[in-house]
């Protein structure tokens, strides 16, 4: 039987092994930075999300505008008819815009189609995006001044009529 010893390190050898650690720390440094640059871009993103989801709801205004008199038929597609002989800014491309009490524009939209009933022309439109709280809606269409309504009121939609 025959007893063997592992042989005395010399300085070479413990050289190399400081050499052979300092290698083995920087693919774990980089791993560390890089897991934690990941957890850093996870809470930032859960923040936003988390701050954008507990903002105000929002909400949409759909309603409708009728020309009493002043309607013409309408070559657009989608459009039975536009305004006419004083309403001639009552059409597919009229804007429609919606203020708060301060008058700060919220959101705007526009008229999306038109039907022809009898005499009349009736617009309908749709304005999204809506911050609620306001303690006024104001709803213009095209330059024609605004009808202030409040947050049920216009939640539940707008029914506006332009005419004699």
């Amino acid at each position: 039987m025959t007893i063997q010893f592992a042989p005395e390190t010399t300085d070479s050898d413990h050289r190399a092994d400081d050499h052979l650690a300092g290698t083995r720390f920087w693919p774990g440094f980089s791993v560390g930075v890089c897991a934690a640059t990941m957890i850093g871009a996870l809470i930032a993103t859960e923040s936003l999300v988390s701050d954008r989801m507990s903002g105000a709801p929002l909400f949409e205004i759909a309603g409708t505008v009728t020309l009493i008199d002043g309607a013409a038929s309408s070559s657009t597609p989608g459009f039975a008819c536009e305004g006419d002989r004083g309403y001639n800014d009552i059409s597919s491309s009229t804007a429609v815009r919606v203020s708060d009490e301060s008058g700060m524009l919220l959101a705007t939209g526009s008229l999306a189609y038109s039907v022809l009933e009898g005499d009349f022309c009736t617009f309908f439109f749709t304005v999204p995006d809506l911050p609620r709280g306001a303690s006024r809606y104001d709803v213009e269409i095209s330059h024609r001044g605004s009808v202030s309504y409040d947050e049920a009121e216009a939640a539940s939609g707008v029914h506006l009529a332009l005419g004699s």
